[in-house]
């Protein structure tokens, strides 16, 4: 797949670039090859798998395609010897370093980003990484074998920018690309600019290859300011979290990192070739983009860009956050308010509000209490964002006898006002399954929780898999899922082996559960012996609940024999009146086992694994589970806001 690249981001910008410096450059002793040898140092020490080597302070941090992550995890266990190609940036003012070069991981190539921060003793305070998982790209890098000359270019002092100026022109880049404007000024680019994107030049060539997810064969033959000209790139909405660590002074370079925002809602290319088209599948869902990208000036023009990135999920604040981070949540005062109770009646009709609301995209419309919080897929955003600009079709009881609009159930616990929502969901063209979480205080919606698993597909464009993430081995492409099980709509039935006082829900049933996950196991779970499980709509032939727990069959849960920690693990309603629990958590994988790994399995990847499971006689007697790939680490904010 090939994806829609670096050029393809740019942003306005609302404040100064001045205000973009770091506050304090730290005054460290450590010159442009004692800063290289920093680096051959820590990727030596990463292909060891050995981190004791470096010299860090207690509190190093340690980031990892956005991630924190205790130092030695992650790529340290699965990361092979650097490539040959290292392009290395230093700036001693500010006692920072980064590099792009390549490695392996478990034998397959990739891009590989690393940038260090030295305090004044000259140990590491800051480590962070960005891998970009394109096999191909890492190919172009090793062929070049290095930095084209001009990079490596010493600019005589009387011709040098100072720092501030160079953030502020690198930051120009940004702002043209943001929603792109075909008629601003690009006059920033130097006429003879070129761009690397995965180390495939993107600019001045006419290969007739289409650019990205698009069809577009044109914009790729043109040069840096062309393109830009176009307005092609608008469909990145917002850049933010700009920072540029790494000035590189004396060769008059930038290392840049931004994150960037693609909303969902700008639905066609501009006029490129001769006629508009309409936009890749891949964004019909709102994306955001992690990208790193270095910047060689010539003057005061822009003359060399090579850049790299990655997806994450949508709205991800920076490990390191810069300025533009957007509200989390909107205060909200619309709606009736009332002090009475919620109950079961109330909590299902608060349901159906929101599900309209969502199709009608008007948050307003519902009783928001103020500093009311929205999250998709454990990433808060501000009420109107995600979802709310993209939603088309919700599946909704009654709304039609077809399996598409029969794969929906409603939830309510009033003893702790909450509601919940398991359907079939659509964006623009792209097909999901969508859990909601609804917490209602004193007549007044106080949380919106989404985890949106949407259809991964190799479709045409690239279609809307997931930027270079692995394969599932059980993929949901938006084939029919069929009916949700009548089961999750029923109410509890009372046998003869019912006791009136046991709760339909058993407590630390969930945790048992997740448990159980956790170490391969069944025991200790209540599975009835004809318990069924499904993951992304994919049941492994025949297997009960428990043989696909002991890893009978192709694999448990629907995922790996080598997964790990269960964590994040969140009860997310528990409605005693039908016997369903709605749960969602974290599962790694760090991809340690013995070789050959499979596809599957061969990058430290996190799932998150929402799961519906119905209760029967205080067994579970089905799960309706889906699970959606994370980068290694992943943590939902609602396990860090308190």
């Amino acid at each position: 797949m090939l994806p829609l690249t670096g050029a393809a981001y740019l942003a306005v910008c609302a404040w100064s670039a001045l205000a973009l410096l770091p506050s304090v450059l730290a005054a460290v002793s450590c010159d442009r090859a004692c800063l290289e040898g920093h680096i051959s140092d820590f990727l030596a020490a990463l292909a060891a798998h050995d981190p004791s080597t470096l010299p860090t302070t207690e509190d190093v941090t340690y980031v990892e395609n956005g991630q924190t992550l205790p130092l030695g995890t992650g790529e340290w266990l699965v990361a092979g010897p650097p490539g040959k190609y290292r392009h290395t940036f230093s700036d001693p003012d500010a006692g920072q370093v980064g590099t792009i070069t390549t490695l392996t991981e478990n034998g397959v190539a990739a891009i590989y980003i690393v940038r260090l921060k030295l305090e004044p003793d000259g140990r590491i305070s800051q480590i962070e990484t960005q891998i970009t998982r394109d096999p191909g790209g890492a190919a172009l890098y090793e062929k070049m074998g290095q930095p084209e000359a001009v990079w490596l270019e010493a600019v005589p002092r009387d011709q040098r920018l100072p720092r501030e100026t160079l953030i502020q022109l690198a930051n120009r880049y940004y702002t043209g690309m943001q929603r792109n404007d075909p008629r601003g000024n690009y006059s920033f680019f130097d006429q003879d600019c070129n761009r690397l994107e995965d180390g495939l030049q993107t600019t001045n060539v006419r290969s007739g290859d289409a650019y990205g997810h698009s069809n577009d064969t044109v914009f790729a033959s043109l040069g840096c300011e062309a393109q830009f000209q176009t307005g092609f790139l608008g469909f990145v909405t917002r850049i933010r979290d700009r920072r540029f660590p790494v000035v590189d002074e004396e060769r008059q370079a930038v290392l840049a990192m931004t994150i960037l925002d693609h909303n969902g809602t700008v639905r066609v290319l501009p006029d490129v070739n001769g006629t508009s088209s309409p936009i890749p599948p891949y964004f019909d869902v709102p994306r955001t983009l992690a990208a790193t990208e270095g910047f060689r000036l010539r003057g005061d023009k822009l003359f060399r860009i090579e850049m790299t990135l990655i997806e994450v999920p949508y709205g991800m604040r920076s490990a390191f956050p810069g300025r533009s981070q957007g509200a989390l949540s909107s205060p909200g005062t619309n709606g009736t308010t009332t002090k009475n109770p919620c109950d079961r009646e109330c909590l299902l009709d608060v349901v159906g509000q929101v599900l309209q609301a969502l199709l009608a995209h008007d948050h307003e419309r519902l009783p928001l209490a103020r500093g009311a919080k929205y999250s998709e897929n454990g990433q808060f955003l501000a009420f109107g964002d995600g979802l709310w600009e993209t939603a088309s079709s919700l599946a909704r009881l009654g709304d039609a006898d077809d399996d598409a609009h029969a794969y929906a159930a409603h939830f309510a616990d009033p003893a702790t006002g909450t509601a919940a929502y398991w359907g079939l969901s659509r964006e623009q063209t792209t097909p999901g399954v969508l859990a909601l979480r609804i917490k209602v205080h004193d007549g007044q919606i106080a949380e919106i929780e989404a985890v949106d698993v949407r259809a991964e597909s190799n479709g045409a464009r690239g279609g809307s898999v997931t930027l270079m993430r692995p394969p599932l081995p059980v993929e949901w492409d938006g084939r029919s899922l069929g009916r949700l099980h009548e089961s999750f709509q029923q109410g509890v039935v009372a046998t003869n082996n019912t006791n009136p006082n046991t709760s339909s829900t058993p407590p630390g049933l969930v945790e048992a559960y997740f448990d159980a996950w956790e170490r391969h196991s069944s025991r200790g779970v209540p599975f009835a012996p004809t318990c069924s499980r499904r993951d992304n709509g994919g049941v492994q032939g025949n297997l009960t609940c428990v043989e696909q727990m002991d890893g009978l069959g192709i694999a448990p849960n629907g995922l790996y024999n080598r997964t790990t920690t269960v964590r994040d693990r969140r009860l997310l309603i528990a409605d005693e009146a039908k016997g369903v629990v709605l749960a969602v958590a974290m599962i790694d994988n760090p991809a340690t086992g013995q070789a050959p790994l499979p596809a599957t399995e061969r990058i430290p990847s996190t799932y998150m694994v929402p799961q519906l499971i119905k209760v029967t006689d205080g067994s579970i007697s089905r799960v309706e589970g889906m699970v959606k790939w994370m980068p290694y680490g992943y943590t939902s904010a609602w396990e860090t806001s308190g």
